[in-house]
């Protein structure tokens, strides 16, 4: 029987392993070199500026998930060229999904090509949110949101992987993805994804702090409008 995985709390919800910091390690010993610049990293590096060329990555995106032998977790890398990010990877290993895109070049799943879903009609999409903003008490609750676009949607999802939403959101699955509460490296990589697939990536309000105003929409251009008035009404 393999040895139980270290673990602790860093907050009353929020887990860490030492296969996040294992991980964490690795990508930044290989990342240097790739490109020797600084990093914004959840474990060891979480309060670097984005005033200069960086890497953002994630370890283990959904660690909860992950120490409870539960699927979906991923992998997250983000290059962030000093003003935006110009090339992301996620990778979801209990599937064996890689999803990539370099600005301007579109996104891929495994080499193929993506694009986000075409439909039109809320009631017939799948969505996805999380609740990270509401298990940091955070103020601008979304469960209201949440409550009412239960009614108006055919599904909601919640996988307990930001990064997974995205994604998913980019090859079709999620017709629309949104959540407060959420850190760079949750975002960084997913984001350019959804972009390049042919999807829309702002903050509730609909600008373009969603790196760091805690507050995303990826969605796909028929239904942008529809999630955005939901989250302001």
């Amino acid at each position: 029987m393999a040895p139980e995985l270290k673990k602790r709390l860093k907050s009353r919800f929020d887990v860490v392993s030492e296969a996040d910091e294992t991980v964490e390690k690795f990508l930044i010993r290989e990342l240097k070199k790739v490109d020797d610049i600084a990093f914004l990293s959840e474990e060891f590096n979480p309060r670097t500026g984005l005033g200069s060329p960086c890497w953002i990555i994630d370890p283990i995106d959904g660690t909860t998930n992950f120490v409870a032998g539960i699927a979906p977790f991923a992998v997250s890398i983000a290059h962030f060229n000093g003003s935006e990010v110009d090339a992301g990877v996620c990778l979801l290993p209990m599937s064996g999904e890689l999803f990539s895109a370099a600005r301007g070049e579109g996104a891929k799943l495994n080499g193929e090509t993506i694009r986000v879903s075409s439909e039109t009609e809320p009631e017939k999409c799948v969505i996805a949110t999380g609740f990270a903003d509401i298990t940091q008490g955070g103020e601008g609750c979304t469960l209201p949101v949440f409550l009412s676009l239960i009614h108006k949607t055919r599904a909601i999802r919640r996988l307990g992987s930001a990064v997974t939403d995205l994604v998913y959101t980019a090859c079709g699955k999620f017709a629309f993805f949104y959540e407060a509460g959420l850190s760079p490296w949750d975002v960084a990589a997913g984001s350019l994804i959804v972009s390049e697939a042919g999807g829309i990536v702002t903050d509730f309000n609909g600008g373009d702090d969603f790196l760091t105003g805690k507050t995303i929409i990826a969605s796909s251009p028929q239904l942008y409008d529809f999630i955005k008035n939901e989250i302001n009404a």
